[in-house]
């Protein structure tokens, strides 16, 4: 059980979502990342402590894969390449209140990223139909976050890797 005070972050606009609105391929890990980028900018002030990940899928597999969070650590390097597309960052209590994060489904970052938590995977029988669950949920509660300069996304492994939308919750919390 966590120790942190979500309803409390929420109340004072420091609980945020960032989501895509439409269906993106996630990648394997590296520099080049698609599906659902968040990003601490560089000077922020700020930390982002991850609450929970989801990911659904929208389209079935052909292969057994594996999805995880994956953070490229804190650097210097802006990251290239961004489109925003369908990735958004909102106020999780629905109220007024900007974050400093910013989200992409696309985005090309200044070091690779490494694979933090494995939480959802799909197996496949050959020649027929494997498990198919379409939805995952993983809490985090503050064990995983993002320092200034640092990104989080989705990765995964595995022969097909899935087309949906991913979303993280996050708390700002002052340095």
């Amino acid at each position: 059980m966590s120790n942190i005070d979500t309803i409390a972050y929420g109340r004072a606009g420091r609980m945020f979502t960032a989501s895509n609105v439409s269906a993106k391929i996630i990648t394997v890990v590296g520099t080049a990342m698609t599906g659902l980028i968040v990003y601490n900018p560089v000077g922020s002030n700020k930390y982002l402590s991850l609450m929970s990940a989801g990911f659904s899928l929208s389209t079935a597999l052909g292969s057994i894969a594996s999805i995880g969070i994956a953070i490229a650590p804190s650097q210097p390097l802006v990251p290239s390449s961004l489109t925003v597309g369908s990735a958004v960052v909102k106020s999780a209590s629905g109220g007024p209140g900007n974050s400093v994060a910013q989200a992409w489904d696309v985005a090309t970052l200044g070091v690779a990223c490494v694979t933090q938590r494995w939480f959802a995977g799909l197996n496949w029988i050959t020649g027929g139909a494997g498990q198919a669950p379409y939805q995952f949920d993983t809490k985090i509660d503050g064990e995983l976050g993002l320092m200034p300069g640092a990104a989080a996304c989705f990765a995964g492994i595995g022969g097909t890797l899935p087309t949906g939308m991913g979303s993280f919750s996050f708390v700002e919390v002052d340095l």
